[in-house]
Parts: C-alpha cells; sequence; structure tokens
C-alpha cells in the first residue's frame, strides 16, 4: 500500500482550508462591525426588565438567586433571555459591558445556524460543495453585517429575539438531519430540544411547525413527490386552518385568543384593524431599509403613518397586494416549480414575520423583527450572487458581494455609537422622526438621566406641541419642574396628568409625593392613600406613606406602611427601609426589634452612621450600655462633631459608673450643641456646675 496521499485526500485539505477560512471571515466581519458595541448602554425596555427589575440583580450565581430571577422576571415565560440576563448582572455587577458582549456571541452563533441552514438549503438546490459553502457563506455574511441587525444585537433585551431565532434555525437543521440521517432518532430529539428552547426564549418560536411543514415540503422532498397523498393536503391545510380559526376567535367568538390580543390595545394609539392595515406597508419599509442600508434610515422610532383605511393612504392597498402576490409566488416556486429552494426561502419572510406583523398588539415598527425573516432575504441574495457568477458577469459577482459587505459593516459601524448613551439614541431619533411625540418624550427622560432638566422640560414641552394628549410627558415634565424648584408648576403638572389619567396610580403617587417633600402632610397622605388603592400592586404610595407618618410622630401607622410596601415588592426592603423600620419601633419602645432592624440595615449599607447612631440609642435604651457605646465611638471616629454621639457615649458612660469620662462626652456634647437641654442636665446629674 503507498504512503503516497491520493488525489481526492490533496483536495480535500484545501477544502476543510477554505471552509475555516469562510467560518473566520464570518465571525471576523461580526468582530469588526460589532467591537464599539460593549460600550454601549442600557435603554429602553432594559430598565424594566433588568436595570430596574431588583430579581435580575443576582449577587451570588446560586440556584436560588437564579429560581427567583426568572420566575419572578418581568416576562417569566422568557425563561432561557431571563436567566442569561440574571447571569450577565452578576458577571458585571449591573455593568451593561457583559450584556452587550453575550449579544454579540448570541448573534456570531446565530449567523453560524444561519450558515448550516442556507448550507443545507443551497446543497439541495444542486450547488456542488465548494460552490455551495462560498454561497452559504457569502449570503450569511450580508445578514450578520447588515445595519437591521443592529437593533436586535445592542439593544440587550432583544436577545430575546436572537435566542429564539439562533434555537428556531438548530431546530431546522437538527430537522433537516433527522431526514436524511440513518440514524434519525437523536436529530429528532435535537429538533424537539431546539423548539422548546426556542418557545422559552420568545413566542414568536410558536411558528416553528409552520417553518417545518415548509422545510419538508420544499427541501426534503424532490420535485413531483411534494404533494402525494391526502395526507400531505390536509397537513397542508394546517395553518390555513389555524388562521381561520384566528379570524373567527378575534372577530365573531371573542374566544381565548381574543381574551389574550385584545387588552394588549387598550394602551396603543391604532386598532387592530389599523394595525393589520398598515403592517403590509411597514414590511416594505422594512424590505426598503434592507436594499438601501444608509445609516439614517434606521432609529428606534420611526414617525410611521398608521393605514386608517384600504386606500388611506393608497399604498395600503398596493402593499397588501404585493404581500399576496410575494406569497402567491412562493408557493408556486415552493410546490410546482423544480426550484423549491426558491419558494423556500421567499415564504420563510411572510411565514416568520406571521406573528409580529399581524394583529398582536407590538409596536408599529421595530427593526428587530426583520432579524429573521432577513434570513430569507439574505439566502435570495445569495442565490442571486451565485446565478451572475455562473456568467460572463464571474468578476462582477464577486465585487458585488465584496462591496456589499464592506458597505454593510460601515454602515453598521457607523449605526453602533447611536445606541451608546440613550441621549445619543434618541437625539438621532428625533433627527429621522422629528414628528414623532414619543422620541421627544424618550428624549427628555434621557436628558432628565443626566441631570440636563432645562433640556428634558423643553423636549417635554416639544411633545406635548406635537401631541397634546401625550399624558406621561406632563407627569415626567412636572418631575423635572420639580427638581429645578418650581413646584407651583410641578404641581400644574401633575394635576394634569391627574384630570387626564384618573385612574392611572402615577399621578396621585407625584402629589402626594410632592406634598410630602413641602410639608403638607394631610394633602399627601390623602393623595398617597388614592394611589395606593388605583393600584394594589405598587409599593410606591405605601413606602411614601411610610416617611409621611414618620414625619408626623406616628410610628405605628409607619410599620404598617413599610410591612405593606414590603409585601408587595420585596425588592423595597432596603437599608433606607430597614433604618426607617427601626427608627418606628424605637418610638413604640419596641427597641429589641429596632436593634434587629438597624442591624439588618447595616448588612445592607455599613457606611449609614445615623443608622448606627440610632441602634446605640436602642442598646442605651435597653441597658446594654457596651453594644451602645461601641456605636457611639465608631460614629464618633468617622464624625467627631455629631454631637448626639458625644451625648450618647456620655449615657453610655454614666450607666457604666465612669463619670469623669461621661461627663467630658457631655460637655463636649454641649460645645458641639449649646442648645441640647439633655446634655444640661446631664451634666448637672453628674455633679457639676461647670459651664463650656
Amino acid at each position: 500500500m503507498s504512503d503516497t496521499p491520493s488525489r481526492a485526500e490533496v483536495q480535500r485539505v484545501p477544502f476543510a482550508l477554505l471552509r475555516l477560512c469562510l467560518i473566520a471571515l464570518l465571525l471576523l466581519t461580526i468582530a469588526i462591525a460589532y467591537h464599539a458595541a460593549p460600550q454601549n448602554g442600557f435603554h429602553f425596555d432594559d430598565a424594566v426588565n433588568v436595570v430596574r427589575h431588583g430579581p435580575m440583580h443576582v449577587a451570588e450565581l446560586d440556584i436560588a438567586s437564579l429560581k427567583r430571577a426568572v420566575t419572578q422576571a418581568v416576562l417569566p415565560q422568557r425563561v432561557l433571555p431571563n436567566l442569561s440576563l440574571a447571569v450577565d448582572w452578576w458577571r458585571g455587577n449591573g455593568s451593561p459591558a457583559p450584556f452587550q458582549l453575550t449579544n454579540i456571541l448570541i448573534h456570531a452563533a446565530t449567523a453560524l445556524a444561519v450558515l448550516g441552514l442556507l448550507l443545507a438549503a443551497f446543497r439541495r438546490a444542486g450547488m456542488p460543495e465548494r460552490s455551495a459553502w462560498i454561497t452559504a457563506a457569502t449570503a450569511t455574511t450580508l445578514w450578520a453585517t447588515h445595519p437591521i441587525q443592529v437593533q436586535a444585537v445592542t439593544y440587550i433585551v432583544q436577545r430575546m429575539a436572537s435566542m429564539a431565532a439562533l434555537f428556531m434555525l438548530v431546530a431546522l437543521i437538527a430537522y433537516l438531519h433527522a431526514r436524511n440521517a440513518p440514524r434519525h432518532r437523536p436529530w429528532y430529539a435535537v429538533t424537539a430540544l431546539a423548539g422548546v428552547a426556542a418557545c422559552l426564549s420568545k413566542e414568536t418560536a410558536y411558528i416553528l411547525p409552520a417553518l417545518i411543514l415548509l422545510t419538508e415540503y420544499t427541501l426534503c422532498r424532490k420535485p413531483g413527490e411534494r404533494i402525494t397523498s391526502r395526507l400531505d393536503c390536509l397537513v397542508l391545510a394546517l395553518p390555513v386552518a389555524a388562521g381561520l380559526y384566528a379570524v373567527a376567535d378575534l372577530a365573531i367568538l371573542h374566544g381565548p385568543l381574543s381574551d389574550y390580543v385584545m387588552p394588549g390595545y387598550a394602551h396603543r394609539d391604532f386598532t387592530p384593524t389599523e394595525r393589520l392595515l398598515t403592517q403590509p406597508r411597514v414590511i416594505f419599509f422594512h424590505l426598503g431599509q434592507i436594499l438601501l442600508p444608509l445609516p439614517d434610515r434606521f432609529s428606534i422610532e420611526h414617525a410611521f403613518p398608521n393605514s386608517t383605511g384600504l386606500w388611506q393612504p393608497w399604498t395600503t392597498a398596493v402593499a397588501i397586494a404585493g404581500i399576496g402576490a410575494w406569497i402567491v409566488g412562493g408557493i408556486w416556486l415552493a410546490l410546482r416549480s423544480n426550484f423549491p429552494v426558491a419558494g423556500f426561502l421567499v415564504l420563510w419572510v411572510p411565514a416568520t414575520l406571521a406573528v409580529e406583523s399581524s394583529i398582536v398588539p407590538l409596536e408599529m415598527v421595530f427593526e428587530h423583527r426583520m432579524y429573521l425573516p432577513s434570513v430569507g432575504l439574505a439566502g435570495l441574495a445569495g442565490l442571486g450572487l451565485h446565478r451572475l457568477a455562473r456568467t460572463r458577469l464571474r468578476p462582477a459577482a464577486f465585487a458585488l458581494a465584496i462591496l456589499s459587505v464592506l458597505g454593510f459593516m460601515a454602515a453598521t459601524i457607523a449605526r453602533v455609537p447611536t445606541w451608546r448613551t440613550p441621549v445619543t439614541l434618541y437625539e438621532h431619533a428625533v433627527r429621522v422622526a422629528p414628528g414623532a411625540a414619543r422620541a421627544w418624550t424618550n428624549l427628555a427622560t434621557a436628558y432628565e438621566g443626566e441631570d440636563r432638566t432645562t433640556d428634558a422640560i423643553a423636549a417635554y414641552t416639544k411633545a406635548l406641541e406635537i401631541d397634546p394628549g401625550r399624558t406621561i410627558a406632563y407627569l415626567n415634565r412636572g418631575s423635572s419642574y420639580r427638581k429645578r424648584g418650581d413646584l407651583a408648576a410641578a404641581e400644574a403638572d401633575y394635576q394634569r396628568f391627574v384630570r387626564l389619567e384618573g385612574g392611572d396610580y402615577r399621578g396621585p403617587y407625584a402629589l402626594g409625593s410632592l406634598y410630602a417633600a413641602t410639608g403638607r402632610y394631610d394633602d399627601a397622605i390623602r393623595w398617597l392613600d388614592l394611589a395606593g388603592r388605583l393600584d394594589g400592586r405598587s409599593a410606591l404610595p405605601a413606602r411614601e406613606l411610610a416617611d409621611v407618618y414618620f414625619a408626623i410622630g406616628r410610628p405605628d401607622a409607619t410599620v404598617q406602611a413599610l410591612e405593606q410596601a414590603r409585601a408587595r415588592d420585596a425588592a423595597m426592603a432596603d437599608a433606607p427601609y430597614f433604618a426607617l423600620l427601626g427608627a418606628a419601633f424605637g418610638r413604640l419602645g419596641r427597641f429589641d426589634e429596632a436593634i434587629r432592624a438597624f442591624d439588618r440595615a447595616l448588612q445592607l449599607d455599613p457606611a449609614q452612621d445615623g443608622t448606627r447612631l440610632n441602634r446605640g440609642y436602642a442598646y442605651l435604651r435597653s441597658n446594654k450600655p457596651g453594644a451602645a457605646l461601641a456605636d457611639f465611638d465608631a460614629v464618633i471616629a468617622q464624625s467627631s462633631d455629631s454631637a448626639r454621639a458625644h451625648y450618647g457615649r456620655a449615657a453610655a458612660l454614666a450607666q457604666f459608673g465612669r463619670r469623669r469620662e461621661a461627663l467630658e462626652a457631655a460637655q463636649r456634647s454641649l460645645i458641639l450643641d449649646p442648645t441640647d437641654e439633655r446634655a444640661t442636665r446631664l451634666i448637672g446629674e453628674l455633679g457639676t456646675t461647670q459651664q463650656p
């Protein structure tokens, strides 16, 4: 037997190297395109889902903490993204950089899955292996570097969309292997597991069974063998039947689907009919962004007018006809032509948009929705480049592919820093959509986050000029006025919000908080009590009431309000909470409970000298002068001019019978606060009439 490698073996080595190079280039382009993303911060729904949501703030990576993060998440059904968000919080202690890095890694993994699916599709299109790899890698790189993906990648909570896409793609790849591998059961198991993981990432994965059917009848069966029995007809009729049931449920039966969908429209500025009419135009808008991906065509906000009728605007009917033609053409390509791969890619787009571009009451326009649908468009681009490369225009095909990738990368690199801070994001948004009241409102909130209160008030005012019914702008502008010290203007804006949104607890809460800060305690109690009754879940009114009750000398009511706040939100039990609880217990003479509350406060925040001082007094009144003295000495070590600490030290020393030291401490207290009658009395009790 000769030791000389065969010609086939020699050819396999360069081909294996080619595959590695294609994968490496794909990952490299992603790394370059998103190299600045780790510097970006949190945005929009990140605050609700992560930044301001206590259960996500994992300090110890243990089962209990992760379980709490998942089960108490804002969207608990999205288990896997929530789990990853909690881990990222632990990794970076709340820094956005670990979140951004994870999002990029998810995008890279999804790109590899896109490569796998397109490679399988192109093989079934009859491409030679080398051509299939080059075409699939090119199409995937176009997909991965396109600027329309920026929102899904650098908007942290949108990993829910990218993770769902990743697992759906893995499920389809596994299904293709199961249909062709001799041992198919393990691959079917992978399909099922990946499908479950996709459903635990985002509800868009519910379309996966339809994608499996699409894969089966276009990629797994040969032309002429796609529909061979009545069972095939029945199976293909299932998506149609599901669509008809959805229409009947929503329009006639008002069944479970209607109960799930319709309440979401209570807070939207469009109706279900308007959303259905508008979405075809939105889809073509996104297609235009993909075809002409200039950075300024992308934004977190778009001033997109709703369709109020079939011909209002007239482009509504044109867009609906265009979507219909797209679907009919895709069905013909998939079932009747000799090129079903094209049908698979054409139908992929409407199939993957079926959930988010339907009647579900989501935002009208959001670019991350094209994350998975654009896979089909990338595949079609790859097929087009492959066909072009087989003609005399082969150099033009290569040049077009290279220039497109470079152009997409440049646009993405330019777009990524827009997401650096909320201010950069929304300053760009109001340039793209100057008539969008929400963009101005969010810009104002971003300005307030940077303590640019005057700019915030101007932006809120602009939002109200565009849309006088944007009530949240009144509420937020009132808070900005309050921060600036214009309390009359703050009160006026809060009152406007209450008149317009009588059932929203935030208006009464804001008024109650304002009155508490200005000493109008009766008004504060009235409004805060109303806020608590309007929203039985929010802990904020009860927590504010606790401060008010303590200020007016009602420690029993303070304790009750604190317990109510903690029952509504366990995250409210922070260091100030326990400090106030301890102070209330102290006023009630329940010193042992006060000491336990102060202990907990100091565990959470050891730097609270005021709490340590109060604990010292609780120890003193519990006849524990040794522990009291230790606390007073600790406070004096940090703040030597604390008259209360010196007085407490004097009282503790007096209990020990150390009269001379007690006298010196009492005299020091009186020097620091000559109005302290307690120190004067203690000095008299210690047997001296010496005045400082």
